[in-house]
């Protein structure tokens, strides 16, 4: 009872700080970490333990299914250089270095040891960098690019972090091509079981005509993914990401399911997410506790492993700059000097980092108790303290200006493309409607309508000739409306745009679909949003 009224208080604490957080502009989750860390150390209070093996398995599968249905395969085509440079050559960097560092500061680790312990610490955690730089108002494209590079990484870093484990339990040494074939394997097993289990997906969400029933199996689904990718020792991360990716562009959604999916995620997103840093905070009892005498040395030795970690991420940023504006490349990151700096700010360690570090058992080293304190630590200096000072930090490097002016250009071209959707649809269907309607409906979108489709006196036979004017009207705004529905899905697909971009614009569009179906005839100021004149 008392892990479950533990439990219950994370809910209930992490739908508060959220509020606060967004009354405050700081990053929730740390803050969430922040306040949950002091609370264990009252008597009385109990922790919400759960099994090393079991975290990621528990809190993976959802919080990268809702991160990877926000992106398209066009995004990440246009980012494939990201998912190499950033997700399996950063990956690999930032563990040789905190390898050498490790066994540097902590003699008799073994380069084993030592890589284990720098495989789990290497890779930037998805979650934790949307959770927090989300809030602070980064630009999207900087945006896209962090979470790109988060969905992937984490494969590279657990195939790497098992191969080391697996010499450092048997004190073998570590066969760095059979290691690489393994990350080989992983990789093409998982992007195969993605692709098939999302084509099957799509298709039965397609076939079923609920609305519940087809945001229910979305939730269900991750696990599955997961559970399957890892009986084949595929990259159970990879086949969620692809899998994600591969339904959301195959699933033919009405708008009533973009909108009930994305506030349904919105909030698992938010409760997985609390919980999970929740346990982060909780873990300071228990890493204290197992430390001993070893506590400071331990925290010392994480703070370095920060600044080691933080250097290596700078350099390449640096260097990936470089190459960024000599090849002229306007839709990655980063693209300044500025832009190095958030983005080596923003790769926070989080949830994969401490379940990897705790699952290493005590036969791999000697050093078993003082890893959690490391972690812990780590965690603190990665995430904790960048993300509450990220919005200053975003604040004073002007970030909006520059190259991300053409955030709102992709906006005004997207309403611009549904606009002229929706007007090629009614011509097109103009011949089946009283004239009447048709000269309604221009003017609807002229923004000039409101008037006659709000005047319905006079005569009978006017009264009469208003009601079929009307109700033609209605069924082309119906018909507008899907045109450009149809034409921004088109466009979330290609890769000119950010799926966020057009997400934004196509849930104001989906409002407007349901206002309709619910038999309410949009007026002209609701259509602002997208009537080319915004």
């Amino acid at each position: 009872m008392g892990t479950f009224i533990a439990l219950i208080g994370l809910l209930l604490a992490t739908v508060l700080v959220a509020a606060i957080g967004e009354r405050t502009g700081l990053p929730w989750p740390a803050l969430l970490t922040i306040a949950v860390a002091p609370v264990i150390f009252i008597p009385g209070i109990d922790t919400v333990t759960i099994a090393p093996e079991l975290i990621l398995p528990f809190f993976l599968p959802p919080l990268l299914w809702s991160l990877a249905r926000r992106t398209s395969w066009g995004m990440i085509r246009s980012q494939l250089s990201v998912v190499i440079t950033m997700s399996v050559i950063l990956v690999f960097l930032t563990t040789a270095a905190l390898a050498s560092t490790a066994m540097w500061l902590m003699p008799g680790l073994g380069l084993a040891g030592a890589i284990v312990l720098g495989a789990a610490i290497a890779p930037p955690d998805p979650v934790a960098v949307d959770a927090v730089a989300g809030p602070a108002g980064i630009p999207k494209r900087i945006t896209g690019t962090l979470q790109t590079e988060g969905l992937f990484n984490d494969a590279a870093s657990i195939v790497t972090f098992n191969v080391a484990l697996a010499a450092a339990v048997s004190n073998g040494d570590i066969d760095f091509g059979h290691g690489f074939l393994e990350l080989l394997y992983a990789a093409a097993a998982a992007v195969i079981l993605g692709i098939v289990v999302g084509r099957l997906a799509a298709l039965f969400a397609n076939s079923v005509p609920d609305s519940v029933i087809r945001t229910a199996f979305t939730w269900v689904i991750p696990f599955a993914i997961y559970a399957g990718a890892e009986a084949i020792e595929a990259s159970g991360v990879i086949a969620i990401v692809i899998a994600a990716v591969e339904m959301s562009s195959r699933s033919t959604m009405s708008a009533e399911d973009r909108l009930t999916g994305h506030f349904f995620w919105e909030t698992v997103e938010m409760l997985f997410t609390g919980v999970a840093f929740g346990l982060i905070g909780m873990s300071v009892r228990d890493a204290a506790n197992t430390a001993g005498t070893h506590i400071w040395q331990a925290v010392k030795i994480g703070v370095v492993l920060s600044l080691v970690a933080f250097a290596v991420r700078f350099a390449w940023m640096w260097v990936l700059c470089k190459v960024n504006q000599s090849k002229g490349r306007t839709n990655v990151s980063p693209l300044r000097l500025q832009e190095v700096l958030l983005m080596a700010w923003s790769g926070m360690r989080g949830l994969v980092t401490l379940a990897l570090v705790l699952s290493i058992p005590p036969a791999a080293t000697h050093y078993h108790y003082e890893l959690s304190v490391i972690a812990l630590t780590v965690l603190t200096c990665t995430m904790v303290i960048p993300g509450l000072l990220l919005p200053w930090l975003v604040g004073k490097l002007d970030l909006q200006s520059g190259p991300d002016a053409d955030a709102d250009k992709a906006y005004e071209e997207l309403n611009q493309r549904a606009y002229a959707a929706a007007r090629k649809a009614v011509q097109e269907e103009a011949d089946e409607f009283v004239p009447e309607a048709y000269a309604m409906v221009q003017e609807w979108f002229d923004s000039i309508a409101e008037r006659r489709m709000q005047d319905p006196e006079g005569s009978k036979e006017r009264k009469e000739q208003f009601l079929r004017a009307r109700a033609g009207a209605a069924k082309m705004q119906e018909i507008a409306l899907r045109a450009a529905s149809r034409e921004l899905q088109r466009a979330r697909r290609e890769r000119t745009y950010n799926p966020a971009d057009v997400d934004a614009v196509l849930a104001d569009l989906d409002k407007l679909i349901m206002a309709r179906e619910r038999g309410a005839l949009a007026s002209p100021s609701q259509m602002v949003k997208w009537d080319g004149e915004s």
